[in-house]
């Protein structure tokens, strides 16, 4: 079994399609998977996803793209969204991104900190969008280590992951690892303990190298990143599987491995 940590199967390209996308995901023994909501537009479409479909779970959170864009009471708010399925596993996605035009630093940091507060009051842990950002981010994390989080579509360097490594933090690893452009991701994969490494796709974007020219990314391609995951570290594709998907149900919770 693979399961899919972190994908959107309410981005444009998957929401008009999940039947067929969680079809192909179980042809290609991708059993589980995590649907991200974003921001709060995002997080009732996630809920009626992961109510339709069995194998579907989600997380929620205000990525900090759309960290500008919500209310002062947005955390209130997104604990009701979460109360409401047993089946949202994890608050995120939520972090810091410097690249581009996201909001300011500064309130990004308040957003992001009020995140964690939530899941350090719900016992829940974080999924971590960490974008040109690793010292600051790392900063923040380090005051509260006692929260369970990975670092999703980790792309940073193989000494920012020793750094994320020291906090205990999972990584988790996308079809950028199969990219020819990307020597350091790979690096940082050999690097992580055994039981700290995850597998997603991020769909619908970031399709790996096998399936580049096929848009949009989607779960099942996950067999993809498994695969180059399992060169990297000596190790079957079967062995991946397992090791992964406990991994993920020991971060998300055991109803991932069911």
């Amino acid at each position: 079994m693979l399961i899919d940590t972190h994908c959107h199967l309410t981005y444009e390209g998957l929401e008009e399609r999940q039947v067929d996308v969680v079809q192909h995901a179980a042809s290609a023994g991708v059993n589980r998977m995590i649907s991200i909501g974003t921001h709060p537009a995002d997080h009732p479409r996630v809920l009626e996803t992961i109510a339709a479909f069995g194998q579907v779970f989600a997380a929620l959170g205000i990525h900090p793209h759309h960290a500008a864009e919500v209310a002062e009471n947005f955390a209130d708010e997104l604990q009701w969204a979460i109360g409401t399925s047993p089946k949202v596993l994890a608050v995120g996605e939520c972090g810091l991104d410097y690249h581009g035009n996201s909001a300011s630093p500064e309130v990004q940091k308040k957003v992001f900190l009020r995140q964690i507060e939530l899941a350090e009051q719900l016992q829940l842990p974080l999924i971590l969008h960490v974008r040109d950002a690793h010292d600051d981010a790392l900063e923040i994390m380090k005051h509260h280590s006692q929260v369970p989080f990975v670092v999703h579509c980790f792309t940073g360097t193989p000494d920012q992951c020793a750094r994320w490594m020291e906090l205990h933090a999972y990584i988790g690893f996308t079809g950028v690892i199969t990219y020819k452009n990307a020597p350091d991701v790979r690096a940082a994969c050999r690097l992580v303990p055994e039981d700290r490494l995850l597998i997603e796709t991020d769909s619908p974007y970031l399709s790996p190298q096998a399936v580049r020219k096929i848009k949009p990314n989607e779960p099942a391609f996950v067999a993809h990143v498994a695969r180059q995951v399992a060169a990297e570290r000596g190790w079957t594709l079967e062995q991946t599987g397992a090791i992964t998907s406990a991994n993920a149900a020991r971060l998300f919770g055991s109803a991932l491995a069911q």
